[in-house]
């Protein structure tokens, strides 16, 4: 990375100049075109990826039912997809100086295709759940990489750009619902997993076919033991960032509500508590997604304008309210949905905040570092809410569950207190 520019930018032409220049780490231009080039490929494939994702929840019934498990088997196969997601973000960070992020990006989006693929073809659980921590090992790449990715290019609208990607990564998981009950119903789940583990590949000839456009000449330079000695030095700065460490826990601490905890144990308590159809349950996970459009948008804008650390307090208090809310609100679908598009909109807001101060908080050259750790720690704490939200809600209710998570949105909000707003002073437009 060049200082203050991404490389992956520079063009053939360029790369060779820098190479021949011997110098110099200095700032080349990037279009808007390229910049728009790299913006859509990554909100492309966030979306492509949530889609996966969230399609799966539709076929779990009908999977369940022909593979022959039940819940416990449903919370290990989330719990293990989370961990084998948590260790491969770390993993694809220490690869970046060694592999250029967008063919990291390819390669993983391949794995992706190829574990949805193969999806449809378990013939039993152990199968199953084998295949689907493969896929979501392939899936991990996005988040640590991607998401360095678009800061390096968009570094004056960081929360905006970021609160974008998010917002249309929420399309993929509004569409997985509807998109994967018809397909269901039409095709059958194995035919389902076939037909659309074909995004997952589409995006990695994407990526494959941008990435032969492009040099990355501070890759290619020095030797394999130079870029290890480098990336180790990286990390090791970011893990005596003490302004990190705090907003990596805020990430940990309160991200009970992330993930697939809601979707997951949710729909059980709409229709098993309440009496519910399933019906209105896909309407209720709809909203739930539409919510999630809207939030990170309107708070990625005002934290642009204002305190980010003051923006993420406020996104993970009424974080903790909503979810109190939803743990103890009876059963008229009116005040359900009208929670349950307020909570997408609070829960779904708080990580590109987070994402956008470990970018403020670190240098450019410890970005892919920070990413990597900063979804590392965050996420190792999502099996665990996995299990101990599904205990608390079989031995007690819903509402216990639930209320534990209003706490821990709480606890970060205080662990976000120690954390310090820092903000580098936009660089000066070009004339």
């Amino acid at each position: 990375m060049q200082d203050g520019v991404p490389v992956e930018a520079l063009n053939a032409t360029q790369a060779d100049a820098a190479t021949a220049g011997g110098a110099a780490q200095e700032a080349v231009p990037i279009s808007n075109r390229e910049k728009q080039i790299v913006l859509w490929l990554n909100n492309i494939n966030h979306m492509m990826n949530h889609f996966q994702n969230q399609i799966a929840f539709v076929l779990y019934p009908t999977i369940s039912r022909e593979l022959g498990f039940g819940p416990f088997e449903l919370s290990l196969i989330t719990a293990g997809r989370n961990i084998f997601n948590n260790w491969a973000q770390l993993g694809y960070g220490l690869l970046t100086p060694f592999v250029p992020r967008f063919l990291l990006l390819g390669i993983s989006s391949l794995i992706y295709a190829i574990g949805t693929f193969l999806s449809g073809a378990a013939w039993n659980f152990v199968s199953f759940l084998t295949i689907r921590c493969m896929a979501s090992a392939g899936s991990s790449a996005m988040h640590p990489v991607g998401t360095s990715l678009l800061v390096s290019y968009f570094k004056e609208r960081r929360g905006a750009v970021l609160a974008l990607n998010s917002t249309i990564s929420q399309v993929g998981s509004i569409l997985a619902p509807v998109i994967g009950g018809f397909l269901l119903i039409a095709i059958g789940w194995r035919n389902t997993f076939f037909v659309v583990a074909a995004l997952s590949l589409l995006m990695a000839l994407a990526y494959f076919f941008f990435r032969d456009r492009v040099m990355d000449p501070s890759r290619g330079s020095g030797s394999k033991r130079a870029k290890l000695a480098r990336s180790k030095a990286s990390y090791f700065r970011v893990l005596h960032n003490r302004n990190f460490i705090l907003i990596a826990l805020v990430f940990l601490v309160g991200g009970a509500g992330r993930g697939e905890v809601t979707p997951t144990y949710l729909p059980l308590h709409l229709e098993q508590d309440f009496g519910l159809t399933t019906a209105f349950t896909v309407l209720v996970l709809f909203m739930y997604q539409v919510g999630g459009l809207a939030g990170p948008m309107l708070f990625g804008w005002i934290s642009d304008l204002s305190s980010r650390k003051r923006v993420t307090q406020v996104s993970l208090l009424l974080s903790g309210l909503a979810t109190l809310v939803m743990a103890w609100q009876g059963p008229d679908p009116f005040l359900i949905v009208a929670n349950v598009i307020f909570y997408g909109m609070v829960t779904h807001s708080r990580g590109t905040l987070t994402q956008a101060m470990v970018a403020d908080s670190v240098s450019e050259e410890d970005q892919d570092a920070a990413y990597s750790l900063y979804y590392f720690l965050g996420f190792f704490s999502a099996p665990i809410w996995a299990i101990v939200t599904g205990v608390l809600f079989q031995r007690y209710n819903f509402g216990t569950a639930f209320s534990v998570m209003a706490v821990s949105y709480v606890g970060a909000m205080l662990v976000m207190g120690l954390t310090q707003d820092v903000r580098r002073p936009r660089p000066k437009a070009a004339a």
